[in-house]
């Protein structure tokens, strides 16, 4: 039986930050060229994901919360993920 090659993650991490208990990742998606921000808060159990437009995706990585608010996630969801 032939071996297959191995495939490429589907998934790919372009950048990862942290501060305190919050991490933030910046991901991108090879099959559909899209990118979202995930924020982990380890202290609350909580995670923020955003889907981002790819010109926007260094913005919502540098500030995810500014990002979020404006587009419209509900400040409630907001202080649970800070």
């Amino acid at each position: 039986m032939p071996e297959r090659e191995p495939r490429p993650a589907r998934m790919v991490e372009l950048a990862r930050r942290e501060q305190g208990a919050v991490q933030i990742a910046l991901v991108w998606d090879r099959d559909s060229a899209t990118t979202t921000v995930v924020v982990w808060n380890w202290s609350s159990m909580t995670c923020l994901q955003l889907n981002t437009d790819p010109e926007q995706a260094a913005y919502a990585f540098t500030h995810p919360y500014a990002y979020a608010a404006a587009q419209g996630v509900p400040s409630r969801e907001l202080l649970l993920a800070a």
